[in-house]
């Protein structure tokens, strides 16, 4: 199945997905799909607060999400009483796949929240970062130390950590995880985890992201 998006944040982005994985779409995405004569397709409805945080996340697979969309397609649901129980049952297992492992506070600044929101501070130099919002690195550098309490490095850090293990936990590699946030490969996301993390290599060198959310939980 191929699936075609576009979106605020993202720009057109083409996924190709394979049998029982998901794709967990944010309302008011763009999206176009083609499927094979022999596939089947099934897209329930969730709750309006379950967004995913990027607008979209593949999960290429995920026994719980599967075995639910099997009950939704076996209980065929025909009133909103049948369909709250399965929806919600949906929604919780898609929630866990939007912890954040290290804590960002929310902007409030709007230059702060433009910054923060473009897909490319996860993989250019803060140079070119200030170069595209107009502004000056160290005007950079001062605005988000106010309004977030970090600095910039610091909070590029923990953005790039919490997405690569959401991809993770949806089945992602370690390494293709640590590529897409502009790592160049999983060397450099688990030294940057275990720096924040204290944990060693080889505590990480397993289940990478449950040894992470085990952490939060000492």
């Amino acid at each position: 199945m191929d699936v075609h998006l576009r979106g605020r944040g993202f720009g057109m982005t083409h996924l190709s997905l394979a049998s029982e994985s998901s794709l967990w779409l944010g309302s008011g995405i763009d999206h176009s799909v083609t499927t094979k004569s022999d596939s089947i397709m099934l897209g329930p409805r969730l709750s309006p607060q379950t967004e995913p945080p990027e607008g979209f996340l593949h999960i290429r697979r995920s026994t719980a999400i599967r075995e639910t969309a099997l009950l939704i397609l076996a209980s065929s649901p025909n009133s909103e009483a049948e369909r709250r129980p399965l929806r919600e049952a949906l929604d919780g297992e898609l929630v866990t796949f939007a912890v954040d492992d290290f804590p960002i506070p929310e902007p409030q600044h709007r230059a702060v929240q433009a910054i923060v929101n473009d897909p490319m501070n996860l993989i250019v130099p803060l140079t070119a970062v200030a170069e595209r919002h107009s502004m000056s690195k160290r005007h950079v550098e001062r605005i988000i130390k106010d309004d977030l309490g970090m600095s910039f490095v610091h909070w590029r850090t923990r953005k790039r950590l919490n997405l690569a293990l959401r991809r993770i936990r949806a089945g992602f590699t370690v390494a293709s995880a640590a590529r897409s946030v502009g790592y160049l490969g999983s060397d450099g996301l688990i030294r940057a985890i275990s720096r924040l993390t204290h944990l060693t290599r080889e505590e990480l060198s397993g289940d990478l992201a449950g040894a992470v959310a085990d952490s939060r939980t000492r």
